[in-house]
């Protein structure tokens, strides 16, 4: 893997990388796929903690570390003794961006916030995402995603109707924070280059959470009441939810507008249904979606999913059989068909895969050039790079103050 050949929409732009675990780094690895030079600044002894999270690891690399951090390079460093503080100032003044996802206040304490940057580089954009945000509450707690599902109203609106809140089987709120930062990101760079200024900018778990529940907040406060666990239903549409069929297994069929139900109905060989004054509305199917389920679920078990699934897609029915993660990452024909799955070596796990930036840009399109970074394996480089001479740089190995990697890695493996 090389670097990019063609005009990268990031390319030149340095940023700084504080983040562990999920949502920042997943954030800053969006930004690295379009180009921007990503420096992973990890604590020396174990790195960004999501190196030793998780249940599966190949040859000592953890694969949750090697999902969310490919076009990085790692630097060793001690943020807290002053040296270390003021390499990371004399980086700070050459870069764009510095990312970091301490729990609030963290950073000003290290003396590497936003106002101790901005004194030596004032155009830096320094971006912060946390769980509840900067201020406020709840901005001390320690918390990941699901205590943001919790917090945020997801975790009560997921499950069946007589079970408990559940979490969402995915790191949603992670992920749409990571969106987030990318994107406020993207925003700041491009007000810099119009006005000239950099700025500090923060988002959230809990923010975005919250704006992903869209439209569900406008239900919510004007009803007065929160959206019913209605398992894989809908609390304003039916019919739209899971259906089994006589094989066990299970479809969603989603008759969200008249033309669908009409298509569902012709399709089903239940015209009568049209016109029963139960369902001649969505607001009537929805008031009476127990009969509607019932009729449904009667017909339905009566063929295998996968007929229901072909007979409704003909007829224009939105359908699908529902299938495991395992089978959509490798058979779905869609997901291969948009190389959703991607296939690479790293130098150490060997070949891997990850999944690929989902936004296609067809004049300069997302590409990986760097495996996942072995920890401090990029700390001489980019020392280097940023103006530290060959005796500086011994002297900080020597005293800890930075580290190299603990694995020989073989020449040209960082590309």
């Amino acid at each position: 893997m090389n670097n990019p050949a063609k005009p990268s929409p990031m390319g030149g732009i340095r940023i700084l990388d504080l983040t562990v675990m999920t949502a920042g780094p997943v954030g800053t690895m969006l930004l690295g796929d379009l180009g921007a030079d990503i420096i992973k600044v990890e604590e020396p002894t174990h790195g960004d903690l999501a190196r030793d999270l998780g249940t599966q690891f190949v040859n000592g690399e953890s694969v949750q570390f090697l999902a969310q951090n490919r076009n990085k390079r790692s630097i060793r460093l001690n943020l807290k003794c002053e040296a270390g503080k003021e390499v990371f100032l004399r980086l700070a003044k050459n870069v764009d961006v510095i990312v970091e996802n301490f729990r609030p206040g963290t950073v000003d304490r290290l003396g590497i916030g936003y106002d101790a940057v901005k004194a030596i580089n004032p155009q830096i954009i320094y971006a912060s995402v946390s769980a509840f945000g900067q201020t406020g509450p709840y901005s001390g707690w320690p918390a990941n995603d699901p205590i943001v599902q919790a917090v945020s109203g997801l975790m009560d609106m997921t499950g069946e109707a007589d079970g408990r809140p559940t979490r969402v089987g995915a790191p949603l709120p992670d992920f749409g924070a990571a969106a987030m930062l990318a994107f406020g990101i993207s925003a700041a760079l491009l007000h810099r280059e119009r006005h000239g200024v950099g700025q500090r900018l923060d988002t959230s778990l809990l923010g975005a959470s919250l704006f992903s529940t869209i439209p569900r907040d406008g239900e919510a406060i004007r009803s007065g009441k929160p959206p019913a666990r209605l398992g894989s239903g809908h609390p304003t549409m039916a019919p739209y939810r899971n259906y089994q069929g006589s094989d066990g297994r299970y479809f969603f069929a989603a008759a969200f507008t008249e033309k669908f139900w009409i298509n569902l109905c012709k399709a089903i060989s239940r015209p009568d249904l049209l016109e029963d004054a139960r369902f001649a509305s969505n607001t009537a199917r929805t008031t009476n979606r127990e009969a509607l389920d019932g009729i449904l679920e009667g017909i339905f078990i009566q063929a295998p999913a996968a007929q229901w699934v072909q007979l409704l897609s003909e007829r224009d029915v939105p359908c699908a059989q529902v299938q495991d993660y395992h089978t959509a990452l490798t058979s779905d024909p869609q997901v291969c068909h948009s190389g959703a799955v991607m296939h690479f070596h790293h130098p150490v796990a060997g070949d891997m895969t990850n999944l690929a930036n989902p936004v296609n840009l067809h004049a300069s399109p997302a590409t990986v050039y760097r495996p996942p970074p072995i920890l401090g394996q990029h700390t001489e480089e980019v020392l280097q790079e940023h103006g530290f001479n060959t005796d500086e740089i011994s002297e900080l190995l020597h005293t800890g103050i930075v580290q190299g990697s603990r694995i020989e890695v073989a020449k040209g493996a960082n590309n």
